[in-house]
């Protein structure tokens, strides 16, 4: 059972990609997010979490890539959750996860019900923002669809803490009010709190631990929460220059942003030092850089595991992104 961030891990799912890829340059980038997501596994191995994977997909634009189960994957309580966003291939990604779930007990299994989305649309060969704004005109779209991603909530205990919809955040909102309003009614026992912006929460806020929050926005901090121990971390989101080389190269242009955009998140908005996964109150894992965030987390006496994901701007994911607890135990 789950009931919040932080408790002792016992039980972790860990995305992994497709199991190859001839297009040249991308099949770089599989290859080497397939070894990092590996070293992750075996992170988690050395500190006695059990690791489920997800079955590899072979490429193809009909299925996404697992990489991320976080998203798509919710867990609280005694419920798994299977939630749908609006991006069609991600409906057929639930497919790599039924040999976990078939294997996993103590559990009541939840469906969203399948959304009647159609195959995401052509995208011109343009900058990521405006692929950020064609997203959102889907949601629009599917207004009276249930979608809502598993990403937009955080866990803590009787609270779950979740971001704002498409129809509230333009911009950012990634789930329908249709999509919020089923999952509350999943669990009307929990007390519902909303985060002041769209998008994923892990992106916003991390509870390390009961009492101690991290976040780069104290807006984005729920009154709930207000007098709990922050750490306000510093800006990170300036782009590395391999990505900003990446980005220049023919197979990025020419391929991801015409076929794959929908894989790829807006991330000059990503702060990697938040998308981290507590495994227990005193540990982290993360991957992000920023030494001196990393300190102000080491002060409260929070040891910091730095997993190192290489492409995790090009897929837009972090640590909690990449990884879904499945059972965690009261410490």
């Amino acid at each position: 059972m789950i009931y919040n961030e932080w408790d002792q891990l016992e039980e972790v799912i860990v995305g992994t990609s497709y199991s190859s890829c001839n297009i040249n340059g991308l099949d770089r980038v599989i290859e080497e997010t397939n070894e990092d997501l590996n070293a992750l596994h075996d992170i988690f191995e050395t500190l006695d979490v059990t690791v489920h994977r997800p079955t590899q997909p072979e490429f193809s634009l009909d299925i996404h890539h697992p990489i991320m189960p976080r998203d798509i994957l919710g867990v609280y309580d005694d419920v798994i959750v299977k939630v749908y966003g609006a991006v069609h291939s991600r409906i057929k990604e639930h497919e790599c996860y039924e040999n976990i779930l078939d294997h996993i007990h103590g559990y009541h299994l939840l469906e969203m019900p399948v959304p009647n989305i159609t195959k995401t649309e052509d995208y011109e060969i343009v900058q990521d923002h405006t692929n950020k704004i064609k997203m959102q005109q889907r949601y629009d779209k599917y207004e009276d669809e249930i979608l809502f991603e598993s990403a937009n909530i955080l866990k803590c205990n009787d609270m779950l803490l979740h971001t704002q919809t498409a129809k509230k955040d333009i911009a950012n909102g990634k789930g329908t009010e249709t999509g919020l309003k089923w999952m509350k009614s999943k669990f009307p026992d929990k007390k519902w709190i909303e985060i002041s912006a769209g998008g994923h929460a892990d992106g916003k806020l991390a509870l390390l631990r009961e009492g101690l929050l991290l976040t780069w926005r104290e807006e984005y901090i729920p009154e709930e929460l207000s007098h709990w121990d922050k750490i306000i971390v510093k800006d990170n989101a300036k782009f590395p220059k391999e990505f900003v080389v990446q980005r220049k190269q023919q197979y990025y242009s020419d391929y991801v942003m015409k076929y794959l955009s929908e894989w790829v998140g807006f991330a000059k908005e990503t702060w990697f030092d938040v998308n981290c996964i507590s495994v227990n109150p005193s540990t982290i894992i993360t991957v992000g850089r920023n030494l001196e965030n990393i300190k102000q987390i080491e002060k409260f006496g929070i040891d910091v595991i730095m997993w190192n994901h290489r492409h995790r701007y090009f897929w837009d994911g972090g640590a909690h992104c990449c990884t879904q607890d499945i059972r965690r135990v009261e410490v």
